[in-house]
Formats: C-alpha cells, sequence, structure tokens
C-alpha cells in the first residue's frame, strides 16, 4: 500500500480538521461524558464546518457563503440526510467511517469513540488502520471518560507515542484525544 504523502498542504487540511473536531467549545460545554457518540458528533459538526470554510476561504480565496458551501460538500456524515458516507470492504466485512472529508482529491477518513477502557480504545485503533486502506488519511479522535482522563493521561508515554508515531508513518493514522 502506498501512502498518501504528508506535503504541508495537506498537513495544514489535517490540522485544520483537528481543531475543528476538538473545540473547547464542546468539549468546556457539553457533558460529553454523559451524552453518545451520535450527539457528541451532532455538537462537533458545525464547529468543523466553521473550521473548514475558514480553511477554504484562506487556500481559495473564497467569500464566506461560497466557502460554507463548499465546506458543506467536502463534510459526509450520517447526522446528514443529503450525505452518505459509503462503505468501504474488507476482509468481507462493511466498514464505514463517522465523518468524511474530500477535499481536492485528498480524503480523509474521521473515526470518534467514546469511552472508559481499552476495548474502546482499540476498536477506533483496528477501524483506523482498516479506513487507512481505502482513504489518504485517517484521524482517529477518543473521547476520554475514564476517572480522572487516565486514558489521556496515559496517551503521553514512550511506548504509546512510538506506537502513535508508527500509526501516522506507516499508516497516516493521525490520533487525537480529549
Amino acid at each position: 500500500m502506498k501512502l498518501a504523502s504528508k506535503s504541508k498542504k495537506r498537513l495544514e487540511l489535517l490540522d485544520s480538521i483537528q481543531d475543528g473536531i476538538t473545540t473547547r467549545d464542546v468539549f468546556e460545554t457539553i457533558d460529553y461524558k454523559s451524552q453518545s457518540e451520535d450527539k457528541i458528533k451532532q455538537f462537533i459538526y458545525p464547529h468543523l464546518l466553521d473550521q473548514l470554510t475558514e480553511y477554504v476561504m484562506d487556500k481559495k480565496g473564497f467569500g464566506r457563503a461560497l466557502a460554507k458551501e463548499k465546506a458543506r460538500t467536502m463534510i459526509k456524515w450520517e447526522g446528514n440526510v443529503k450525505t452518505t458516507v459509503k462503505n468501504i470492504h474488507f476482509m468481507g466485512t462493511a466498514n464505514r467511517p463517522d465523518m468524511t472529508v474530500d477535499f481536492d482529491g485528498v480524503s480523509i477518513a474521521i473515526e470518534f469513540k467514546k469511552g472508559d477502557r481499552g476495548s474502546a480504545l482499540r476498536e477506533g485503533f483496528g477501524q483506523s488502520i482498516i479506513y487507512s486502506t481505502a482513504y489518504d488519511f485517517v484521524i482517529y479522535m477518543f473521547i476520554d471518560t475514564s476517572d480522572e482522563g487516565k486514558i489521556l493521561n496515559g496517551s503521553t508515554a514512550v511506548t504509546e507515542q512510538n506506537f502513535l508515531d508508527n500509526l501516522w508513518e506507516n499508516f497516516n493514522v493521525k490520533f487525537t484525544i480529549v
């Protein structure tokens, strides 16, 4: 499998998406620990849309209205009845990321997982690697609901950072945790 190149422009797009989905406005406003993943995605979507609108305005020079319309067409997710995130098939099973972003020929899958145990964390890593077979990049966002943020706090250890670096280098999977 040949990985998509990590050009400056593509990294800026990934950073913009990451900023949109990890916005403090969501995670400091709602009680995300008690909300479903679907409800959290509903709160995240307008922030992602705003972030990508700004990105399109900056990169394409469009006015706000046109940039917002372009950004709206870039994002596909099941919360929008007018769009469909298509299944990919892998080892005889159908798989579908929670959201996708397509911009200038770059396809990005976004996977959200929420939990307080390793099983939810591992499931998201497995899904992300599968998505990397069909998308140029994958952003996997884990929402830590553990007591005192033990998963978030443990994510900075050397072994974990080596694993995350390996995911990025070998699969174009960018991991973020809140």
